[in-house]
């Protein structure tokens, strides 16, 4: 799936807006001048403590997308940093302004804000966010405190903190940032105030432009000729991969529920 976020960012982004790609134990099968690699133990101090305190929890692969934000905070020089997930792809042209008009007053943030209040979590108002894909401004003048209390809910363990945090992930102690920054005055530019769904993204102007492919529908078999359908002709015929014969995917919910059950 990964591939296939590079792939679409190298056809429909600026060639000026490089994308750092954190790599495991592998190499990228394209170049490109936009492309940045970056291993992600050498440059996430950190992260390997973290996944050895961790062990196998099924949010242990949450952990890699929040140190390779810290590590993009600390040492890239940009303005914005712009989150993509590994299993998200984008399908059509994105230009400078609308980048820039995610941030129209340059707002710490740009994100997907999300009630929990369907399904099970019927009858709560519990506030998270969807991280698939955010934008965060590096020259905020509240960007260091968020960043700085964002690192200590990992470096500290206390995400694990099941009071504060209904799950031991990212999206839980980035909405706490969130929450911490708006007590402080700073603007936050939610792309999704109406708060209609858990999944918020194409109710959102981002799903104008991107995909999202969560837990087990990254593993189907037809994703691939999905998303090259969608970036090809813009059809979202998500009926392709709504019902794929994908064993792995019965076997991934049992892992899941295995996992959180003893976690």
């Amino acid at each position: 799936m990964a591939h296939k976020m590079v792939e679409t960012y190298l056809k429909f982004w600026p060639k000026d807006i490089p994308l750092y790609v954190y790599t495991e134990d592998m190499k990228l099968p394209v170049q490109a001048e936009n492309l940045k690699e970056l291993d992600i133990y050498e440059n996430c101090p950190g992260l390997k403590e973290f996944l050895d305190w961790r062990g196998d929890h099924f949010t242990r692969g949450m952990a890699f997308k929040t140190y390779s934000f810290i590590s993009a905070f600390k040492n890239i020089d940009c303005d914005v940093i712009i989150y993509l997930d590994a299993d998200s792809v984008t399908y059509k042209t994105i230009t400078r302004e609308f980048l820039d008009s995610l941030l129209p007053n340059k707002e710490l943030t740009a994100y997907m804000g999300v009630t929990m209040n369907k399904g099970k979590w019927q009858g709560n108002e519990t506030e998270n966010a969807e991280t698939c894909i955010y934008l965060f401004n590096k020259q905020h003048a509240g960007a260091k405190q968020f960043m700085d209390h964002y690192e200590y809910i990992y470096e500290s363990r206390e995400i694990d903190d099941r009071q504060r945090f209904k799950k031991p992930h990212d999206t839980w102690a980035f909405t706490e940032c969130v929450q911490r920054a708006l007590a402080n005055g700073h603007l936050i530019n939610d792309l999704h105030p109406t708060r209609k769904a858990h999944s918020p993204l194409k109710e959102t102007i981002l799903g104008d432009y991107f995909r999202h492919f969560k837990g087990a529908r990254k593993l189907d078999n037809n994703i691939d000729s999905y998303v090259d359908e969608l970036t090809t002709t813009g059809v979202d015929n998500k009926q392709k991969i709504k019902r794929a014969d994908n064993p792995l995917k019965d076997i991934e919910k049992k892992k899941r529920f295995f996992r959180t059950r003893n976690g």
